[in-house]
């Protein structure tokens, strides 16, 4: 039932973007879901069990909690053991999400993770980087294959978030539901990502990173030219510039 709630739907991925930063607060990022949540969102993605509770308790649409945690060493870091899944599974997370990989894991395999949660009746999401992966996640009993980890490992440096064409291919192959998940930042993309046959597309930073968000914003303003007078200068910053004597306009 908790995956049917997602199809052809957008969740929102609520995370701390940047640790100590001033989203870095398990009662903001329940906000910032609920926010999205009144904008349509179908579903959510949040990390660790605090705010997993937090917004259980406070919606009816499915929650998916993941936990990240970098081991020395390693490369799997999002739910990477079987204790971190239980916790977000016991904190009220709705759906568990786990790095796939068979390599670089810092404790037990992703099927191992995939069982541990089954036995508490909570359907598990592999985060997947390559097509080999997402079979092998689907062999261990994974409920949804998402194309998260596409671009962000070794061995797939050269994808390109979205990686839509490994959507499409998933989706031919595979019999299990398919999300599209990792680079999605305006409209279009989530069209076309539902025109790989998606059955849900998750966006993070385009909703939930205002500092990134306004990076872009501001990198889109134009010189000023240099042949433009002092007061043409001002005028061109608008109405709430400073004039030349150093007031507020």
């Amino acid at each position: 039932m908790t995956v049917a709630k997602l199809a052809h739907g957008l969740v929102v991925s609520a995370q701390t973007h940047h640790p100590g930063g001033p989203l870095d607060h398990p009662a903001t990022l329940v906000r910032l879901a609920l926010a999205a949540g009144h904008g349509g969102a179908a579903g959510f993605r949040v990390a660790s069990p605090d705010v997993v509770a937090l917004l259980s308790g406070s919606t009816d649409r499915p929650v998916i909690g993941i936990t990240k945690r970098r081991v020395p060493g390693q490369e799997v870091f999002i739910t990477p053991s079987v204790s971190d899944a239980v916790a977000l599974v016991n904190a009220g997370a709705d759906l568990v999400a786990a790095h796939a990989a068979t390599r670089g894991r810092p404790a037990e395999t992703f099927g191992e993770i995939v069982a541990a949660c089954h036995a508490l009746g909570v359907p598990v999401m592999a985060d997947c980087a390559t097509e080999a992966e997402a079979h092998d996640a689907v062999e261990a009993g994974a409920d949804l294959i998402a194309t998260t980890m596409a671009g962000y490992t070794r061995e797939t440096r050269d994808v390109v978030p979205p990686a839509l064409e490994l959507a499409e291919r998933l989706v031919r192959a595979l019999t299990v539901p398919v999300v599209v998940e990792g680079g999605v930042w305006d409209p279009a993309v989530v069209t076309a990502a539902f025109a790989t046959g998606a059955y849900a597309v998750v966006v993070g930073s385009a909703v939930t990173d205002p500092e990134r968000i306004t990076r872009r914003m501001v990198a889109a303003i134009p010189p000023i030219p240099e042949n433009r007078s002092a007061v043409e200068q001002v005028d061109a910053r608008g109405p709430w510039a400073s004039t030349p004597n150093g007031e507020c306009r």
